[in-house]
């Protein structure tokens, strides 16, 4: 049986949550006996799609099994992961929630999914702690670059019978 082969690949190696990914993306590659290529795109969209199709566009011989990657850009790749699985490699998106998921499996018979936190529990946990932090009431602002995110997150903290205004950009401020 071949061994199995993936790539992982990173925003970039200066970060500590980043470093951690990678370590453990080599410690499991290890136990299991996997090949394990990680690639760092060093911030930038552009290189992490055109590091991703240089293997993709690879001899079939050179594919890997699966790519598991975290996106730099806001898209996370979509004609990347469509040319992915036109090519029989697994596709895996970590720490993005993104839409054209469903349709590639539709398409394709490989492996394709996302692995991205609760944002509803995060949401859950935070209310927690403004209710702690501010038991009288207080000011807070809550910050997330990704209105979806924030929305997710505001139902959270709603269930915590916080209401939040939600409104989408950079930061929501609330006087509770």
């Amino acid at each position: 049986m071949k061994k199995l082969k993936f790539v992982v690949s990173l925003t970039t190696k200066d970060n500590d949550y980043q470093i951690e990914q990678a370590t453990a993306a080599e410690e499991a590659a290890t136990k299991l006996n996997i090949d394990l290529e990680i690639l760092y795109a060093e911030n930038d969209a552009i290189l992490q799609s055109q590091q991703l199709l240089k293997i993709i566009q690879s001899s079939l011989a050179a594919h890997p099994n699966g790519i598991i990657f975290e996106p730099v850009g806001g898209t996370a790749m979509p004609q990347v992961a469509r040319a992915a699985a036109s090519a029989g490699i697994a596709w895996v998106v970590l720490n993005r929630d993104v839409d054209y998921i469903c349709e590639l499996r539709r398409s394709f018979k490989v492996p394709i999914f996302g692995i991205s936190s609760d944002h509803e529990e995060i949401g859950r946990i935070q209310g927690k702690q403004i209710a702690a932090l501010l038991p009288k009431g207080g000011s807070y602002n809550a910050a997330c670059s990704r209105p979806r995110l924030l929305f997710r997150r505001t139902l959270g903290t709603q269930s915590r019978s916080w209401r939040m205004l939600c409104i989408p950009g950079p930061c929501l401020q609330k006087k509770l």
